[in-house]
């Protein structure tokens, strides 16, 4: 295990705070030096993790050959770049939830790393056609009184399920709808 150089006069405003010591030594490193605020914000997000209070070691230094694929793949999976979750592995020692925590805490910093962008299927059937398949609709005089119900089509009839009784729905309310699902017919 290798010691961490952490910002100590964090680490005294924190503890006065009346966070554990290796809780706010943890906060302090994992804020890279942004100030006391950053690390009371972080500490307090942190601070029932199982592992807040316990002795803050780094095990080794985190390069980009050592950054585990799996989290990387799962990282990337999410819609960020490679060099976005390579960037987070390294500020969390591989730790993949705080990874993707950290990508969201320093998006300013690495909103300059190009995203993404959601690749759709490409089609080369032409356009698709599409059945109302299922929707969610609401029984009762408001949102705050009643509860949602789901009708979905069965072999060409509609099928009402309310809780745990399940009917077929002769006349369904189409246009009440909350929520619709299609499915794609070609």
């Amino acid at each position: 295990m290798v010691a961490v150089n952490i910002d100590e006069s964090v680490v005294s405003q924190l503890t006065g705070m009346g966070f554990p010591l290796e809780g706010c030594r943890r906060a302090a490193y994992y804020t890279d030096g942004k100030g006391v605020e950053a690390a009371m914000e972080w500490a307090l997000q942190h601070s029932t993790d199982s592992d807040f209070a316990a002795l803050f070691t780094v095990a080794k230094e985190v390069t980009k050959s050592s950054c585990d694929e799996g989290s990387i793949g799962m990282i990337t999976s999410m819609g960020f770049t490679r060099q976005q979750a390579i960037a987070a592995l390294q500020a969390t020692n591989n730790n993949l939830e705080r990874a993707v925590d950290w990508i969201f805490s320093h998006a300013d910093e690495i909103g300059d790393m190009e995203v993404e962008q959601f690749k759709q299927p490409k089609v080369k059937d032409g356009p698709g056609k599409y059945e109302l398949a299922a929707f969610i609709s609401h029984m009762g005089t408001s949102t705050m009184c009643g509860h949602y119900v789901c009708h979905i089509k069965k072999e060409g009839r509609w099928v009402i399920y309310n809780d745990n009784k399940v009917a077929l729905s002769v006349d369904p309310p189409l246009q009440l709808g909350y929520l619709y699902l299609y499915k794609r017919l070609v």
